[in-house]
């Protein structure tokens, strides 16, 4: 009977030594389905081979993309800190359901220059584009998807709750990963 026992603990050894020391599994997003409430507002962008500085962040996602996650105001355009951005803000009754989130383009930053905070990054794709997946402590997360070699999108989400706020950043990486420029 122990010997039945080794071999299954051998494997589990073998696989866990093969991993990196990144924390596991990938940030591949949900499988894409359609807005709660309708369509999106946020118009198609996606051309291929377009320049990164001419993607509008704003066209990337809009309120009806989120009507899930309840009520959101923006789009707000942004420029700070190196990306033109796009925020959205939750309409919450109390802070425990507050939720912003943005939508950063970076045209100078490829995904290979994401920072890990202290708790792990984790690289995979979303839809076969490379991604990075980062939580933010104390409550928020980092999805990174690639524009070429040295541009990226950036969905960043905020919430009370660190694991929901990656979840969300999963989500929406979806939505947003289809209309950035292939290649």
């Amino acid at each position: 009977m122990k010997k039945l026992l080794l071999v299954p603990l051998t494997a589990a050894a073998l696989v866990l030594a093969a991993c990196s020391t990144e924390k596991p599994g990938t940030p591949s997003a949900a499988p894409s389905s359609p807005a709660q409430g309708g369509e999106s507002t946020a118009p198609t962008t996606a051309t291929g081979g377009a320049d990164p500085a001419s993607i509008d962040p704003c066209s990337l996602l809009g309120v009806a993309d989120l009507a899930s996650y309840g009520t959101f105001k923006g789009p707000v355009p942004q420029n700070d800190a190196g990306a033109r951005g796009c925020e959205f803000t939750k309409e919450a009754e109390s802070a425990a359901d507050a939720v912003s989130l943005g939508v950063d383009i970076r045209d100078k930053q490829g995904i290979d220059s994401v920072a890990d905070s202290g708790n792990g990054k984790t690289t995979g794709n979303v839809n076969g584009r490379k991604a990075v997946l980062v939580p933010k402590p104390p409550s928020g997360c980092l999805m990174a998807l690639e524009i070429g070699a040295s541009a990226r999108a950036d969905i960043v989400v905020v919430s009370t709750d660190p694991e929901k706020s990656c979840g969300m950043a999963e989500k929406i990486a979806d939505i947003v990963e289809p209309k950035l420029p292939k290649g």
